[in-house]
């Protein structure tokens, strides 16, 4: 698969022209895990794109703590809002396996949003769905029950970063109780609390260090009814 093939793959892409190619700035750099793509307060200067493995961005808290915000797969991007805002990169990026990242840098990137539609309102998207995903976030932590929190996180990540098989779905990446509290907000002790009840009640298990959604519909009703 030529360099073209790949980047037509990604969402963020298709529907350029042929003329439009061109003006993609199109290297791809390799990144193993748990290396550092960038770190929050970073200067932006680059947008990146996933095209393989999984990365995810998390914040550090005054007490030194790592709150993963969101983990992001292939097509998703990275670093937009910063790229746009002129702002330090408002998370760290790390890699959860190894991966390959094509890399925008910003003034490439500014170019390409303000001559080609496709690519602005492909970005635009990205942004509004940030945005809502964080307005729901706060409404989640203000609001809802902690059994709520985690089975709409674990469904979440079944979404983005889920693989059906015959057990049920996988999520295809490794989850600590530590990742669920932080998504959640939450302490670990009440994170392992919960998932050891919904272990019980079957709705999930762990092989080999991931989690696997046995009950999607059980676990749906309990993040919308709590």
């Amino acid at each position: 698969m030529d360099r073209r093939e790949i980047l037509a793959a990604l969402p963020v892409f298709a529907g350029l022209s042929d003329r439009d190619w061109e003006k993609v700035g199109d290297f791809f750099s390799e990144y193993q895990r748990d290396d550092y793509i960038f770190l929050e307060g970073e200067a932006p200067e680059a947008l990146y794109v996933v095209k393989t493995g999984k990365v995810k961005v998390l914040r550090h808290s005054t007490d030194g703590k790592d709150v993963v915000l969101r983990m992001t797969g292939p097509g998703q991007l990275l670093g937009s809002v910063a790229v746009f805002d002129g702002g330090g990169y408002p998370g760290t990026a790390q890699a959860i396996e190894d991966c390959t990242l094509l890399v925008i840098g910003r003034n490439d990137c500014l170019t390409l949003v303000s001559r080609y539609p496709v690519f602005a309102l492909t970005v635009i998207n990205d942004m509004g769905l940030r945005l809502r995903s964080s307005a729901e976030q706060i409404r989640s932590l203000a609001v809802e029950r902690v059994e709520q929190r985690i089975a709409r996180t674990l469904l979440k990540l079944g979404q983005t970063a889920g693989a059906d098989s015959p057990e049920g779905r996988v999520i295809e990446l490794p989850l600590t109780r530590q990742d669920v509290a932080d998504m959640t907000g939450t302490t670990v002790e009440t994170a392992i609390r919960v998932m050891s009840k919904f272990r019980r009640e079957e709705l999930i298990f762990t092989r080999r260090g991931k989690v696997v959604l046995v009950d999607l519909d059980a676990l749906q009703e309990i993040a919308e009814l709590g």
